[in-house]
């Protein structure tokens, strides 16, 4: 049973955050100042004879948090003096081939793609009892699904730290990485706001790429059979959930189909979610069970911004650009996510994108102070134009 609150949804949230936040398991605002400082007596300290490697080098274990399957502990790294977070299975799931696939398949997927939207991960191998771990970067801030529900709430702190320009800016970021994620042969596969990181000073991180489909995967492999079968619980969920591929309430239509026909657009078409969600405060989906869920996302027609929100005003260009990534049929939606990222941008700039003819005058008005106007304003522009006219002529004619 899936439960969702009628703005964005937090129920959604998975453990994922908590695994990869800095030092609580509840989510916080934390505050840009100086915590950790960077000591000379660290940065100059003579390397030792005899390094230590591999696990040895690590000390100072802390528990961070501890998800479905993983566990997350904080510990210093002697040789390079920093603090770095390790990830480990649960000791009753270490010797469970299809999670330790999973487990692997997150690390090496996302050390191999070197973006600075990626997490970097510093190493993989195994600890003192033989178990793999791999450690990786400690993030701090927040996630986009704690943005989003603030915003929601009226939270005017968080309204005025991300207005919707800057959480578009957060969404070409993140597009930016997918699209060199697809130029490589991977599809994210589980994009949603609880696996989008923003840090303090502006940082954003793509999460969880445990799910994520590489170019030479069979079908036949047993860890993709189970995702693609339709069951709800699935072993290997390594951010806590067991559900199908992907988070239901994010799926897109081929995913709920459990075809397997899954590529890039699928990952526009999660990213066309993430748009609706900026600009109405609203969750896409809803839905009491998976059943429901995939009958809505199969049958429903799509949703477009500017209809959740008529009193609300949506841009008629980012409306036009969401509904064009959310097409049920991937022939449909844009074929390549650098479009996608392209017609944002554009947006943002004042030009004109793809997807949406502007009249002449809009664009150029548009282009010149985006933020001052808009089509309403244009029409009363107009307006007063042709009144004044109408008071002039009417004017030279009484006299």
């Amino acid at each position: 049973m899936f439960f969702f609150k009628e703005h964005i949804h937090c129920t959604l949230k998975t453990e994922l955050f908590n695994l990869w936040h800095v030092g609580v398991s509840k989510v916080v605002q934390v505050s840009p100042v100086v915590t950790n400082t960077i000591k000379f007596s660290e940065t100059d300290r003579e390397l030792p004879k005899h390094v230590k490697n591999g696990f040895m080098r690590y000390r100072d274990f802390e528990p961070l948090t501890q998800g479905g399957e993983a566990l997350l502990r904080t510990c210093f790294d002697e040789n390079l003096g920093r603090t770095v977070v390790m990830k480990t299975l649960l000791p009753q799931l270490q010797n469970l081939e299809i999670y330790r696939k999973r487990f692997l398949r997150e690390a090496r997927v996302t050390a191999q793609i070197p973006h600075p939207v990626t997490v970097p991960v510093y190493e993989i191998s195994r600890d003192a009892e033989g178990n793999a771990y791999f450690t990786m970067k400690k993030l701090g801030g927040r996630d986009l699904c704690d943005i989003l529900d603030h915003v929601a709430e009226k939270d005017q702190e968080t309204i005025e730290k991300f207005p919707v320009d800057q959480l578009l800016n957060v969404l070409i970021h993140v597009g930016q990485c997918l699209a060199f994620a697809h130029n490589m042969g991977v599809v994210h596969r589980d994009i949603k706001p609880a696996n989008i990181m923003v840090g303090d000073y502006g940082e954003v991180t793509l999460l969880d790429w445990g799910l994520a489909k590489v170019w030479d995967m069979q079908q036949n492999d047993d860890l993709e059979t189970l995702v693609l079968n339709g069951q709800q619980h699935v072993p290997g969920r390594l951010t806590g959930r067991g559900d199908v591929q992907g988070t239901p309430f994010y799926m897109s239509p081929e995913q709920a189909r459990e075809t397997g026909a899954v590529d890039a657009r699928t990952d526009i078409y999660n990213m066309g979610i993430l748009l609706f969600e900026i600009l109405t405060n609203r969750s896409f989906m809803s839905g009491r069970n998976f059943k429901e869920i995939k009958r809505k996302i199969l049958e429903d027609p799509v949703r477009a911004p500017a209809d959740i929100m008529p009193r609300r005003s949506i841009p008629a260009d980012l409306n036009a650009i969401c509904l064009k990534a959310l097409q049920k049929d991937p022939a449909d939606r844009y074929q390549q996510m650098d479009d996608l990222v392209n017609d944002i941008r554009n947006h943002l700039l004042g030009k004109p994108v793809s997807v949406y003819r502007q009249a002449p005058l809009v664009r150029w008005l548009s282009t010149h102070n985006r933020s001052a106007v808009d089509q309403s304003s244009v029409f009363w522009m107009v307006v007063g134009a042709i009144l004044c006219v109408v008071f002039q002529l009417t004017w030279w004619a009484w006299n």
